[in-house]
């Protein structure tokens, strides 16, 4: 519901500022008059951090473990009883992020001016994202908001924790290869050239080997910038690529049938969509709008096509967990936990569950997937640069031959 900044003056003639929450303009008005203001300009939509986004620095991004700082805190406070807007103004002296510091204090202003933390928090949907924004409102509907604010903090924690996995297996193999292109490519361009005059100045005919790593080298050192532009150009094209929705889902496709590396990517999201599904339905939620908010945060095109298939069919009155059989996607398992647990009529609890089996998958898969590369890049590594001494030192064993 868009929200109306005014400008107005009371029955007293003194000057009033704030916020109000309205379907329209006019609806706006008329709350604004039952406070006793007249409004003297016209209204604005309040775009609220947006408007502010410029003035903050891009490095004070909001990450999900500022989100899980913050919603701990507060659950915090709250536990202890201090009122939400009392909460968010003493959180915007605490917490390290200003782009956060920012957030809490638009927001502690704008509950104060009667608005409901959902709406506060809906402003910022970018920031908070949908599964959150959709437990505290059915939170507020319920009044379970300390009991809410817990688990989302716990939802959070463990979310951001499965995630630091999955990106420190995939980052592990990437980084190690890139250092070890840079080094391979370093040796080509600064340290063969010394061996080529050399042998050069001796004369004669060089063994093959010893030939094409010098030419490799060659051609290293004339086109090294046309190189490097080539691989830029192409991370940026598959970066504007992923943006278009049907090449993701191919790219996403292929990720999940790569060996090792599409297990781990499927077990995460696996782990990922149930612990979500768990935490709305166990705070209220109706199930469409929790399967409708679980595809949303899938980071995989596949999986969340799948999730939104689902939905359709749970929305036509099929089961959940029959509606998950008819996808290859999800594992047998999570179909016959989520069935067991319709018929006993505890399928939030049932998720966790699963949600907990994956994860400890993950845990297994990550070290698996550690302890497989390691010994590969250093062959990798070492028969590389192990390649280049064997074929610049060939010569020296036929160095009569050289010489003329």
């Amino acid at each position: 519901m868009p929200v109306y900044k005014y400008v107005g003056r009371d029955v007293f003639n003194r000057l009033r500022r704030g916020r109000v929450e309205a379907d329209n303009p006019e609806v706006a008005k008329n709350l604004i008059l039952a406070r006793g203001v007249v409004a003297i300009e016209k209204l604005k939509e309040d775009k609220g951090f947006l408007s502010k986004e410029i003035s903050l620095s891009l490095l004070d991004r909001v990450s999900l473990k500022d989100i899980v700082l913050f919603t701990r805190q507060l659950y915090a406070m709250v536990h202890a009883g201090i009122p939400i807007v009392n909460a968010l103004k003493i959180l915007k002296e605490q917490i390290p992020n200003r782009r956060l510091k920012a957030i809490s204090e638009d927001m502690a202003t704008f509950i104060e001016e009667g608005g409901r933390f959902s709406t506060a928090l809906s402003k910022y949907r970018n920031i908070f994202g949908d599964l959150y924004i959709s437990m505290v409102r059915a939170a507020e509907e319920a009044g379970t908001l300390e009991e809410t604010l817990k688990r989302l903090a716990e939802h959070l924690e463990k979310i951001e924790k499965l995630r630091g996995k999955v990106k420190s297996a995939m980052f592990y193999p990437v980084f190690v290869t890139i250092v070890a292109t840079v080094i391979i490519v370093g040796i080509l361009v600064f340290v063969i050239p010394t061996f080529q005059k050399l042998y050069e100045s001796l004369g004669g005919k060089l063994p093959a080997l010893t030939q094409f790593v010098i030419n490799l080298s060659n051609w290293l050192r004339d086109y090294i910038g046309w190189f490097v532009f080539g691989l830029v150009i192409l991370v940026v094209l598959l970066i504007q690529l992923r943006k278009i929705r049907k090449v993701r889902y191919v790219m996403d496709a292929f990720l999940l049938k790569l060996p090792i590396f599409g297990e781990l990517v499927l077990k995460s999201s696996i782990a990922n969509f149930s612990r979500t599904l768990a935490s709305m339905l166990a705070s209220g939620l109706n199930v469409l709008d929790a399967l409708d908010i679980a595809g949303d945060t899938s980071n995989n095109e596949v999986i969340k096509k799948a999730i939104l298939g689902v939905r359709e069919q749970v929305e036509r009155g099929v089961s959940i967990g029959t509606a998950l059989a008819r996808y290859r996607v999800f594992p047998p398992m999570l179909v016959n936990m989520v069935s067991i647990g319709e018929e006993a009529g505890t399928v939030d609890q049932m998720l966790e569950k699963v949600a907990e089996f994956y994860e400890e998958e993950v845990d297994r898969t990550v070290d698996a997937l550690t302890s497989l590369i390691e010994p590969l890049m250093i062959v990798f590594i070492g028969g590389a640069i192990g390649f280049i001494i064997v074929a610049m030192y060939l010569p020296i064993f036929k160095i009569g031959e050289l010489i003329k």
